[in-house]
């Protein structure tokens, strides 16, 4: 269980990273307590034991290419059971005559398959250093919700993550590089349809 909160990080590391250079197990479904005193292990355990199964979110944040700020705007699902996968649609705002470039992209099963616009899916293995939480940064409020937030740094991309104090639940993901940022804002729980590959 301890080990999902990685290969989750992981998966949308992997796909954040792609983004940027673009131009299962069961779960409890009981409370979280509160773990004292509060730290990346313990926030990290927080979630393995939460009762989320998938999280739809809303994507925005800025891709840098060549001196160049980019906004990407999107949405996705984020799924926990009955096996760890992500799905997103998102925007890239070229201000050339392409315009808006979309692209969609599943990553499930080790895979990523990605396409643009209505084109053809691709597919690749899915690459991605897992993530852990390494610091705690304290207590804060998101959407009149009590959230703890950790952050880690690998490989020059630091990964900030909200997670509710009340049932352990991903509120927002943010991940910061020299290539951009993404922010990854989470609105509803347990609701989205199964991921499968494209």
């Amino acid at each position: 269980m301890r080990e999902r909160y990685g290969r989750i990080l992981a998966i949308v590391g992997a796909v954040a990273s792609l983004a940027t250079s673009a131009c299962g197990s069961p779960v409890a479904a009981n409370p979280v307590p509160t773990p004292t005193p509060v730290t990346g292990d313990t926030v990290r355990a927080a979630f393995d034991n939460s009762g989320m199964q998938n999280a739809h979110f809303r994507l925005h944040g800025t891709v840098i290419v060549r001196k160049n700020y980019f906004p990407v705007t999107g949405d996705g699902v984020l799924q926990l059971v009955p096996q760890v996968a992500l799905a997103m649609n998102f925007r890239i705002q070229t201000y050339t005559s392409l315009g808006a470039v979309k692209f969609q992209e599943v990553t499930i099963g080790g895979r990523l398959y990605s396409r643009t616009g209505t084109g053809r899916w691709s597919s690749k293995p899915a690459t991605g250093s897992p993530f852990t939480p390494t610091s705690y940064i304290g207590e804060e409020i998101i959407g009149g919700a009590g959230v703890w937030h950790v952050q880690s740094t690998v490989a020059g991309t630091r990964t900030d993550t909200w997670i509710r104090e009340s049932d352990g639940y991903i509120v927002k993901l943010s991940y910061t590089s020299k290539t951009g940022t993404l922010i990854m804002e989470f609105d509803t729980y347990n609701k989205s349809r199964v991921i499968t590959k494209p």
